[in-house]
């Protein structure tokens, strides 16, 4: 008996994109073949046992895409004020594979297997050129990406901001570099890992952190290896930086840059902060006039306002007569952004395809289901959204 891994995913990969093993069995002209394969979690214990026969147009091989069951195990990691590095347990899965056969009645088990593989809870564009070498970080320093596709960020002092990154377990922290209008670097603060650094510790594979300014300035003395309290981004900065790196020197991600700008609006501003499809959180700032709507829907049923008093048969005309009960109400949302850049309309369909949405703490749904992306030839353009409130009132019965 003998099983063959032929194909296998990377060490690495987003979850919602294929997840695939090709097998090869030197049994495989045994009557009624079957490949096997069980799927195991980081502490062993089976999450998935399946069973394929030999792939049509093959004569040995068997085809194992397991993204859907591992899909089952991940759901997402955000909390509105997030400050410190913290990580993302619920956004990744360690996981292993053993192959065996069943043919004769009789299964033959873990022939071969699998073993320190990761998932996390993203998602590769089919027709993008992206690999998890993109994002992975690597022993010797590298240019690994954060978890988003936009780059730079507009955020303005008051706004909430999140970064997701694959650490991997690796001793490194956040550098971030604040520069005045001049391109002057005005304070430089290095975030502290909350954790003894461990690339065998699993739960060090994804790590978040507050990136917005409000957040970075919240950092207190014990959350920072270096830099001043309330002044990571001090007032004047024009733009800050945030790279994972050594203190001792070594970058081991891209630098990325967050533009901080100020935006006068006689409107109250809301936030929307949303699941990308890389894993991480994201968050739009919508400044410009927002309406509030109600939807309403109801059950009735036609009361029998007849009464007898006495001697005296009469219909009562101080009763309702149609009855509701069952009756909920639905708040809607539209938002307004302020004028958006060709680039910021392209992230933003991100926004609008998103899953998880909240406004402020508030779960929502995108109701919109199409967009347009405007270019600078189309002039200044901005973005309007309905969101959904996920939960209806439920008021009273008549």
């Amino acid at each position: 008996m003998a099983i063959t891994i032929n194909t296998e995913p990377n060490d690495v990969s987003p979850v919602y994109s294929d997840i695939s093993y090709v097998v090869t069995s030197t049994n495989y002209a045994q009557a009624n073949f079957k490949f096997i394969a069980v799927i195991k979690n980081a502490s062993g214990t089976t999450i998935a046992k399946l069973k394929a026969p030999i792939f049509h147009g093959t004569t040995d091989k068997g085809v194992f895409n397991i993204s859907r069951i591992l899909q089952n195990y991940l759901t997402y990691d955000f909390t509105q004020g997030l400050t410190a590095i913290s990580k993302c347990n619920n956004s990744y899965l360690a996981y292993s594979v053993e192959f065996g056969e069943e043919y004769g009645g009789t299964e033959y088990l873990n022939l071969t297997s699998d073993t320190g593989k990761y998932v996390w809870n993203g998602l590769f564009n089919l027709y993008g050129s992206e690999t998890p070498d993109t994002y992975k970080i690597n022993v010797t320093p590298n240019s690994a990406k954060f978890l988003t596709r936009v780059r730079p960020r507009i955020v303005t002092r008051e706004q909430y901001d999140y970064l997701y990154f694959l650490l991997l377990g690796f001793n490194i922290e956040p550098k971030v570099m604040a520069y005045n209008a001049a391109g002057s670097v005005i304070a430089t603060s290095y975030l502290k890992l909350p954790w003894t650094p461990s690339t065998s510790d699993t739960s060090q594979f994804m790590v978040r952190f507050g990136a917005g300014v409000v957040q970075l300035n919240a950092l207190t003395a014990g959350e920072l290896t270096s830099g001043t309290p309330g002044s990571v981004v001090p007032v004047g900065t024009a733009y800050y930086t945030i790279q994972f790196t050594q203190t001792i020197g070594g970058n081991f991600s891209e630098v990325y840059r967050f533009d901080v700008v100020e935006e006068c609006s006689k409107y109250v501003p809301q936030y929307l902060y949303f699941l990308n499809p890389l894993g991480g959180f994201e968050s739009v700032r919508c400044s410009m006039a927002s309406r509030d709507k109600y939807s309403v829907s109801r059950k009735q049923f036609k009361r029998n306002n007849y009464t007898l008093t006495g001697n005296t048969f009469a219909y009562d005309k101080t009763k309702h007569g149609m009855t509701s009960y069952a009756t909920e109400k639905t708040k809607q949302v539209v938002l307004n952004t302020n004028w958006l850049t060709e680039t910021e309309f392209e992230w933003l369909q991100d926004l609008i395809a998103s899953p998880v949405v909240f406004l402020g703490e508030i779960p929502v749904n995108i109701t919109d289901t199409n967009y347009e992306v405007f270019d600078y030839i189309d002039g200044p353009n901005n973005l309007q959204i309905t969101v959904e409130y996920t939960e209806p009132e439920r008021l009273q019965n008549a």
